[in-house]
C-alpha cells in the first residue's frame, strides 16, 4: 500500500528537479545566447560581402533559435 505522504513526497522533488532543470536551461541560455547572437551577426557581415542570400529571420530569431537548438542536445544527450 503506497501512502499519501509517499506518493507527495516522490512529486515534490520531480517538482524540484524540474524546477532546477528550468533555472539550469535558463542559467546556459544566457551563457550561450551571446556566442550564438555574435555568431550569427558576423555571418550576416559575411552574407554582404559575398553571395546575398535572403533571409527570413532576424539575427535575434535566428540566434535565440540555435541557443536553443544547442541547448536541447546538451538536455536530451
Amino acid at each position: 500500500m503506497i501512502s499519501t505522504s509517499h506518493t507527495e513526497q516522490a512529486f515534490s522533488r520531480r517538482h524540484q528537479e524540474r524546477e532546477s532543470q528550468r533555472v539550469l536551461m535558463k542559467r546556459l541560455f544566457l551563457l550561450v545566447f551571446p556566442f550564438c547572437l555574435m555568431t550569427t551577426i558576423l555571418g550576416r557581415i559575411g552574407r554582404i560581402f559575398g553571395a546575398h542570400e535572403g533571409t527570413t529571420q532576424s539575427a535575434y530569431a535566428e540566434a535565440k533559435a540555435s541557443a536553443y537548438a544547442a541547448l536541447g542536445y546538451a538536455f536530451h544527450a
